[in-house]
């Protein structure tokens, strides 16, 4: 399934700030650090980062007590239900930081142990942060729910391919998923945030 009102398109590097915080927490490092191997590397995958998003609204319909239908089938799940409660439509949403990020942590996986660990970092936290950066600019209604992805709580990977499909993902920003629910490229998101009735 896939739907026409996707509304995708890319972001600027600069508009990005990577959090600082998540940053640290993935190179297991103090909030405070400083190293310049990290900036290095921040430059780096600033010059091959392709920040592409997709997103699209769908209704909300609650079938039974913690289970929903968001347009493609049911699913069953406690959590998504209670991020949905009181919602009518929620967004589907699809970030990635691109193939180029990908290319570049296989290279450094070859030529430096070190810069591989710290760019899979750096791209791990971009990634979050433009998930933020999303969220920030469609947060309409201040009181919109926080996201929320498949494979957390008790939300299933399985669906994953879903959401792929129905934002076209694969044409739109370049998304794929295997049999193994892995996608590519490897720095992607996805994610469901519901609108409350006005």
């Amino acid at each position: 399934m896939s739907m026409n009102n996707v509304i995708y398109g890319t972001v600027p590097a600069e508009k990005i700030k990577i959090n600082k915080n998540e940053l640290a927490q993935r190179l297991k490092a103090s909030r405070d650090f400083e190293h310049s191997a990290v900036d290095l590397c921040i430059e780096e995958f600033n010059k091959v980062v392709d920040y592409r998003y997709a997103y699209v609204c769908v209704p909300v319909n609650f079938v039974e007590k913690n289970v929903c239908n968001l347009g493609f089938g049911n699913i069953e799940s406690t959590n998504l239900c209670n991020v949905l409660k009181g919602c009518s439509e929620a967004l589907i949403i699809a970030v990635t930081t691109g193939i180029g990020v990908d290319r570049l942590i296989n290279k450094f996986s070859v030529t430096s142990a070190a810069k591989q660990f710290i760019t899979d970092a750096v791209a791990s936290a971009a990634a979050e942060s433009f998930c933020d950066y999303m969220d920030d600019l469609l947060r309409k209604n201040p009181e919109k729910s926080h996201r929320f992805s498949p494979g957390y709580g008790d939300l299933p990977l399985e669906i994953q391919p879903k959401l792929l499909d129905i934002l076209n993902a694969s044409k739109n920003v370049g998304i794929t998923i295997n049999n193994s629910l892995l996608m590519t490229p490897a720095k992607s998101i996805t994610a469901i945030m519901g609108d409350y009735n006005e």
